[in-house]
């Protein structure tokens, strides 16, 4: 069930896991020379270092949800038909302009650029495209995920520069979910199967069509020299150094120490950490927003929660900036909203995620719960507000439940908090609707559909609708928002989805996480957006400069 960034919403467990003791390690050396063009770097240009935590196997957009350092290697090398900028939207990369939409939204046309070129000079054709897609279906490609927006697609190529995909269904989520995935060139990988294209040399050597192209690539470092014919214009950064280290605390301890011009932390941090993070001086520090959701499910089929003034209630007890803070370390975002804050969809007008304990009391009264005179929790027809909130082992989700639970006290309810290992919350209690309620990060991706979370298509132990959450206003809302290719009706669309949410509350968002990016003062133009995934961060690297 875990997420990404071009499939459709899952749930994600957010752990930061241990690296792989065996790093792998190559040495490529490609030049200062980009063949095919007569540009060279020069020596003494600007140079940006960074640190982040692991090291890369596969330089290949293919494989890079089993790897983010892999991941961020290849949003620098290679690129896609669209990517999405920073603020959700998708804009032409490859292709000249957005494509054109027939087929009542099932049909979409690209026209390649016409100085789009390959690191070797080569250019960029749709024979590329049709390769491409050709691996996502082969059948022993085996990421899922990243195949299952491209199930059943058909691709033509009626010329070099034109590419017409055919959706089964129209699907506005298409472009954020799927066409950003980075294209391979099919000159050089010889029409080689996905099963092959594991193990080829070309994940060690790998020759893109991005604004920066491979200079080195070593088990500690990899350096990426500015691609002097980008199709957007020369980047303004000459040289892009990633330093590779086991874990987190080991890349702050080589930041501060002046290892490396900046920092990317995506993982949990503690007080201390970010303290010694922002000490470093001559810096500009970012908590970067981040579209993955802290939840609080509620069983919407469990009698405490069916009343929507309960589900009310228990929104406007939460001080969500004190969980923020407390939990997060104030890396993240309070929201009551669906809708990913800092994106294109989202109303902040329609985020009511204030704390209003007397509007809550008053709620809860008239669904008939009343304090007992002498405990005072709550109680209806003899039933005291009790349940228990279930939750994985991570500690900050652990955290993050005691804190809601804590809050919840105010109000005469007692929830007492559960963990236990995914796989098992997934299995006995999400997956079976075996719980009351449920601290849970949900990773909502580039795109705002809300399909397989909340539509009630979803409900049942094969589906994502984990509130067991049905409500016929709320999934026509969603049904236009994913089937429409017009922007503006999706974004109508989802204001009215996020006003409707506010007074229903299907499950209660707590908060958007985030993530820590570090950047030297002197670097121009490098302020992160949403960080769709980590490597999100480079999304306008063309653009930075000194």
């Amino acid at each position: 069930m875990e997420p990404n960034g071009r499939a459709p919403s899952r749930l994600a467990f957010v752990a930061i896991g241990s690296i792989a003791a065996a790093m792998l390690a190559a040495a490529v050396a490609l030049g200062l020379r980009v063949t095919g063009n007569d540009a060279v770097v020069l020596p003494g240009g600007a140079t940006y270092t960074e640190a982040v935590a692991g090291t890369w196997q596969r330089v290949n957009p293919l494989f890079v949800n089993a790897n983010e350092v892999d991941a961020d290697l290849s949003a620098l090398v290679f690129s896609g038909l669209v990517r999405v900028s920073k603020d959700g939207k998708v804009i032409p990369d490859l292709a000249a302009e957005m494509p054109e939409v027939s087929d009542g939204g099932a049909t979409y046309t690209f026209r390649i650029r016409a100085n789009a070129r390959w690191h070797d000079g080569e250019p960029v054709t749709s024979r590329d495209v049709a390769y491409t897609v050709r691996l996502l279906q082969d059948p022993d490609f085996d990421d899922a995920a990243m195949a299952e927006g491209w199930n059943g697609v058909t691709v033509e190529t009626p010329d070099l520069s034109t590419v017409v995909i055919r959706l089964r269904q129209p699907s506005a989520p298409f472009l954020a979910r799927s066409a950003t995935v980075g294209i391979l060139p099919e000159h050089l990988l010889g029409g080689k199967g996905a099963q092959a294209l594991e193990s080829d040399t070309f994940n060690a050597r790998p020759v893109g069509s991005g604004p920066y192209r491979l200079e080195s690539l070593e088990a500690g470092s990899a350096t990426l020299v500015a691609n002097t014919s980008y199709y957007l214009g020369r980047p303004g950064i000459d040289r892009i150094v990633l330093k590779f280290y086991p874990d987190e605390p080991q890349a702050i301890r080589a930041f501060t120490a002046g290892e490396t011009d900046g920092i990317y932390l995506r993982g949990p941090r503690t007080p201390a950490q970010l303290d010694e993070v922002r000490g470093v001086g001559g810096k500009t520090f970012t908590a970067a927003a981040r579209p993955m959701l802290a939840l609080l499910y509620l069983n919407n089929s469990n009698s405490l929660f069916r009343d929507e003034r309960v589900r009310q209630a228990l929104s406007l007890a939460l001080d969500r900036d004190r969980l923020v803070e407390e939990v997060f370390h104030g890396v993240g975002r309070a929201t009551a909203s669906p809708v990913v804050p800092g994106t294109w969809a989202y109303a902040e007008e329609f985020d009511a995620k204030a704390q209003d304990l007397s509007r809550a009391r008053q709620l809860l009264q008239e669904a008939g719960w009343q304090p007992h005179p002498t405990t005072g929790i709550l109680v209806r027809e003899g039933q005291e507000f009790r349940f228990t909130i279930r939750t994985d082992n991570a500690p900050e989700r652990v955290a993050l439940a005691n804190a809601v639970a804590k809050q919840l006290e105010a109000l005469g309810i007692r929830a007492t908090v559960a963990s236990t290992t995914f796989s098992v919350l997934r299995r006995d209690f999400l997956q079976e609707r075996k719980y009351e309620a449920a601290v849970v990060m949900w990773d909502q991706g580039p795109d705002p559909d809300l399909y397989f979370g909340w539509h009630s298509s979803q409900l049942g132990a094969a589906g994502l609708n984990l509130a067991n959450f049905e409500d016929a206003v709320v999934d026509d809302l969603i049904a236009r928002g994913r089937t429409s290719t017009d922007p503006e009706v999706r974004l109508d669309a989802y204001r009215q989805l996020q006003d409707v949410w506010q007074g229903i509350q299907p499950s209660l968002v707590l908060a958007a996480a985030g993530a820590v990016v570090v950047h030297p003062s002197w670097l121009r133009d490098a302020e992160p957006g949403v960080l769709f995934t980590s490597a999100s961060r480079f999304t306008d690297v063309h653009r930075w400069r000194r």
